[in-house]
């Protein structure tokens, strides 16, 4: 089978974690169809589209098998329900630079506006079955965007979309989407690299303080991700903890300077606050070892990796009640809190709850085994194998 990926969502050299659960998914797709060719075209939104320069990105080492090209795709913030016609016009453009004699047999496009919107309007791939995939904003913001909306619905009567929690599934139908078109299809995790260990050992690998309590989070630094809370809440928990405590965040973002600031200002200094950047997996696992707690503040998610990976690490997490966070935080065998308001005392309290009464690191591991990237990548393959072409004559 030819299958074509399509998204402004996968990594190159210059973000190598933009997209990581995308290149992932490719990744264990072909360890389980090693025959399967699959091509990536990758549409960064840039205004040198309209130069018509070509896009200079380069893949990652280890991507190059899926043969990617980048391109560029026109973005106008101002006149946002329309990029998925741009996204047509830069994707017209992309398709050129595929072999003459190479055509997809489905298609496979995450992030529904303008990504798979803009698929879904280009009239080269109108017989091509395609399978989209909800990230999350797309759904939690775009669907009370009346062009986006209509635009994300009119893609449901064409396409199998895939939402990586059911809440997201649930939102889309209760907007208008066919049920039977939607379907929930949790990411994976690297169990051999996520698992559990010493947390003395790692803290010394890592060159961490040894003694007391640390949090991590893993993430951006964006509004969506509510970092504020976290660093008030923290604030709070070590005031009232009779041992050191620090906060690691693992990330970048362009609200680095105003959390530092606002850390220091609520009594978590330099000497408490570890921005350690960003951090391959392999680092990440380390890190969660040496962690007491894993944390989110976010105002919304699906059902974000660093979930899978902290339990998959034993370690609980701590965070805001949002999204499709509780299926599987709620199944798990004390994996952590949930926190039904945004107060720092109410989060301050639900972690020192998670680091005073730590939950058997083994049972959290065993909990996020059921969850592979294998077991993911068979039900993508699934759904391409039948992705059905009695629809992709729908009106745009």
């Amino acid at each position: 089978m030819r299958v074509l990926f399509v998204s402004n969502l996968f990594p190159d050299t210059t973000q190598p974690w933009r997209g990581l659960d995308n290149v992932t998914l490719l990744q264990a797709m072909r360890a389980l169809r090693p025959e399967a060719n699959i091509r990536v075209l990758c549409l960064r939104p840039g205004h040198r589209f309209w130069l018509g320069g070509a896009c200079p990105l380069q893949p990652r080492p280890g991507d190059e098998g899926f043969l990617p090209t980048y391109h560029w795709a026109p973005y106008l913030p101002r006149f946002g329900g329309l990029n998925d016609r741009f996204f047509k016009l830069a994707l017209r453009r992309a398709l050129k630079s595929l072999p003459a004699d190479w055509q997809p047999d489905a298609l496979l496009v995450p992030w529904l506006f303008p990504d798979a919107s803009g698929v879904h309007r280009c009239q080269e791939m109108h017989r091509v079955p395609m399978v989209a995939v909800a990230q999350g904003s797309d759904v939690h913001r775009y669907l009370e965007m009346p062009l986006r909306r209509r635009a994300i619905l009119k893609l449901a009567t064409r396409a199998e979309i895939v939402t990586r929690s059911e809440d997201l599934r649930q939102r889309l139908i209760k907007a208008g989407a066919k049920a039977a078109s939607v379907h929930t299809v949790y990411n994976g995790v690297h169990t051999d690299i996520f698992h559990p260990g010493d947390k003395s050992a790692a803290r010394r690998a890592l060159n961490l303080p040894e003694e007391g309590r640390m949090a991590l989070f893993v993430g951006n630094f964006l509004p969506v991700k509510g970092l504020d809370l976290l660093i008030q809440a923290c604030a709070l928990a070590k005031s009232r903890l009779s041992q050191p405590f620090h906060l690691v965040l693992i990330g970048s973002g362009p609200l680095e300077a105003e959390l530092v600031t606002l850390a220091e200002t609520c009594g978590l200094g330099r000497d408490h606050l570890i921005l350690a950047g960003r951090k391959a997996p392999a680092d990440v696992a380390q890190f969660m070892r040496a962690a007491d707690a894993v944390c989110l503040s976010s105002h919304n998610e699906g059902v974000p990796n660093v979930l899978l990976e902290a339990l998959a690490s034993g370690r609980p997490l701590v965070s805001t009640n949002v999204g499709g966070i509780a299926e599987i935080l709620n199944p798990s065998p004390g994996g952590g809190v949930l926190l039904s308001d945004r107060s720092p005392s109410h989060y301050a309290e639900g972690l020192l709850q998670a680091l005073t009464n730590p939950p058997d690191p083994q049972l959290l591991s065993a909990c996020a085994a059921q969850y592979s990237w294998e077991r993911c990548a068979s039900i993508y393959w699934g759904f391409l194998d039948s992705a059905p072409s009695s629809a992709i004559n729908a009106r745009l």
